[in-house]
């Protein structure tokens, strides 16, 4: 049984109702190219991490984030043995500190350092 310009009973659209199909938004008008976590287009961070991972610690212990979690034990560990902090622990931190706060400084920071860690680039 077949209804006019719909599905038939079987499941399958017939030929005439997929010919019929229009949409009203084209898709090239919402994909834009722009620079983004998967493009060469990123600009290079302009603060050091390390400076980076020093503000993120220092925010951490203002606000009350919890010292044995992954990503501040790493920072604080990094920060110790002299290491170039690590940049998906940095990404999380000032997510969270975002989150903590709703500060939108830090949410364009840990977008930032997103987009680097996500381009493959070094700090």
């Amino acid at each position: 049984m077949i209804r006019p310009d719909s599905i038939t009973v079987g499941g399958r659209t017939s030929e005439q109702s997929a010919r019929a199909v229009r949409y009203p938004v084209r898709v090239d008008r919402l994909t834009r190219r722009r620079g983004a976590a998967d493009s060469h287009v990123m600009a290079r961070l302009e603060t050091p991490a390390s400076t980076l991972r020093d503000r993120a610690l220092v925010l951490a212990a203002e606000h009350g984030i919890d010292p044995g979690t992954w990503y501040v034990r790493v920072l604080e560990e990094g920060r110790a043995t002299g290491e170039e902090a690590d940049l998906g622990a940095l990404v999380r931190s000032y997510w969270e500190l975002q989150r903590v706060t709703g500060r939108a400084d830090l949410r364009d920071e840990w977008r930032r350092l997103a987009d680097v860690l996500w381009s493959g680039d070094s700090l």
